[in-house]
């Protein structure tokens, strides 16, 4: 819809500035919850950036994965067009989110911190981030949807790089920004409640996995790369639902059996 955004008389990407707003947004919330639980900001707040390192390079590893078999002969054959290829393109988020958790438990580790606590500041923020990643990527018309059926609000694009121009399309985007936004808000208020990192993750893997596996069946976009019959994220978040799914089922069991007099 809008691909780019003019100021001060220069053309800046919508999806880049989107992401840079979401990346403001996910840090001042950490910086606010680490600041009302009495946290000293300047011992934790590395994490964070541990976190966005691994989520750039996670997230890029795995949109490349799918095509990396088949170009490997290029790096014999012609080294600059094969570093070219993967220096450029896109990201995958499952690779983003599994790249930032992995980041953010080496910090721990050689920080010697607890994840709990660190962990209950940081998980809602995820989402956050992402609610803000996907309207940009409506507005620069990639991970774009399918042809609306009949009968559905579809949105047409007429400016789109990546899109098709013309065509009403299922507005996948916002739906998953939606989404993120609501697992946002839930996922603060159980952390005002007091639940860990290591509770908080599993809620959010487990409903964004679910909510992620059903999205896909409405996108359009070949480019996200297919093993089989499903979508490289749908198998991502299978995988997610079969670790996450029996730890929150493990813990909603201890909790009623502490309630139990």
């Amino acid at each position: 819809m809008a691909p780019y955004l003019v100021l001060f008389g220069r053309a800046f990407p919508t999806y880049s500035l989107l992401a840079l707003a979401g990346a403001a947004a996910a840090w001042g919330y950490f910086h606010w919850r680490l600041r009302r639980r009495g946290e000293n900001p300047g011992r934790t707040e590395q994490a964070f950036l541990w976190g966005v390192l691994g989520a750039l390079v996670g997230a890029k590893l795995l949109y490349l994965l799918p095509q990396l078999a088949a170009d490997l002969p290029l790096l014999g054959q012609d080294p600059a067009l094969f570093s070219a290829r993967y220096l450029t393109g896109g990201f995958v988020f499952y690779g983003g989110l599994l790249g930032a958790l992995g980041a953010v438990g080496l910090f721990c580790r050689r920080r010697k911190l607890p994840f709990g606590p660190l962990g209950a500041d940081l998980v809602p923020a995820v989402p956050l981030f992402h609610a803000f990643g996907r309207v940009g990527c409506f507005l620069a018309g990639c991970c774009y949807g399918i042809p609306a059926p009949a009968g559905w609000w579809g949105v047409t694009f007429s400016q789109a790089l990546l899109a098709p121009n013309g065509v009403a399309l299922v507005p996948v985007q916002l739906y998953e920004a939606a989404g993120c936004l609501l697992l946002f808000l839930l996922l603060d208020r159980l952390a005002r409640r007091g639940w860990s990192g290591g509770q908080l993750l599993p809620v959010y893997l487990s409903l964004y996995g679910a909510f992620r596996f059903l999205l896909e069946f409405l996108r359009g976009d070949g480019a996200r790369g297919f093993w089989g019959p499903l979508s490289t994220s749908q198998w991502v978040a299978l995988a997610t639902l079969a670790v996450a799914l029996p730890v929150l089922l493990w813990q909603q069991s201890q909790r009623n059996h502490q309630r139990q007099p």
